[in-house]
């Protein structure tokens, strides 16, 4: 496939397919029939596996006596795990993902895994970026296309480490707790003195940890929603707190109320 020479200032979105020797790519050799997705997270690894139950286990079973960690649920569509170790810590030779970052591209996760192939997403200029992986392994280029008219969303990748930054344990614990149970839900699924007995702490102490993990992932979150947003909520809750008319030039006419 001929790759484009960019002009300055282009950006291009590519896909494609790699196969070589690394951890993640040899488990899914030897487990052909499950499809792994994965996350880098703080020095562990976070793995979303889909299969028959039988692959299921073995693969679970590969990964805990290898790396450590633990399954943290099942899913209608497989299991979710942790691992203790970071699974790329172990690897001594180069990696795409060492290749991707030292041509300043990036990389859009989860990388995808099926049968020993792995799935790639990732931006910027990408001529030596190839060169460089066909020197460890196979690669397929799935697509390639020029960005333009960047939306805001589309470019928002935002670092686990930005959006739980500041949190305790006890705090991811007890938004994790809700989740699980069906908290969140419309209806809830339960309420937070259940979520309280099943944490063995008080339902005050419990909800002291559940707002402050909230408020935290909130705050972390707003310079995202506010570069989102169309209509500048940040300038619009301040006046409506004031009561005063919100900025001229914001449009407001015709947008109704919102109900909580």
């Amino acid at each position: 496939m001929a790759i484009p020479q960019p002009s300055e200032g282009t950006l291009f979105a590519a896909s494609m397919e790699v196969r070589h020797d690394c951890v993640v790519g040899n488990l899914s050799r030897k487990f052909p029939g499950v499809r792994i997705f994965h996350w880098c997270v703080n020095n562990r690894d976070v793995l979303q596996a889909s299969g028959r139950d039988a692959d299921l286990e073995s693969f679970r079973d590969a990964v805990v006596s290898g790396f450590g960690g633990r399954q943290v649920y099942a899913t209608g569509d497989g299991i979710i795990m942790v691992t203790e170790d970071h699974m790329c810590s172990t690897v001594k030779t180069r990696t795409v993902t060492s290749i991707i970052a030292s041509a300043g591209v990036w990389d859009i996760p989860p990388v995808v895994y099926r049968e020993g192939w792995e799935s790639w997403r990732s931006d910027q200029s990408l001529r030596e970026m190839f060169r460089e992986i066909r020197k460890i392994g196979e690669l397929r280029i799935v697509s390639m296309r020029p960005i333009e008219n960047l939306q805001m969303e589309k470019m928002m990748l935002m670092p686990a480490s930005d959006i739980f930054a500041g949190l305790t344990s006890k705090q991811s614990g007890a938004v994790l707790l809700g989740l699980r149970h069906g908290y969140y839900s419309l209806p809830s699924g339960t309420d937070i003195q259940r979520l309280a007995d099943g944490a063995g702490l008080s339902s005050s102490t419990f909800s002291e940890h559940l707002r402050k993990a909230e408020a935290r992932i909130l705050q972390n979150l707003r310079p995202y929603l506010e570069a989102y947003a169309l209509r500048a909520p940040g300038d619009l809750a301040v006046a409506e707190v004031r009561g005063t008319p919100p900025p001229r030039g914001r449009a407001t006419d015709g947008v109704p109320a919102e109900s909580s």
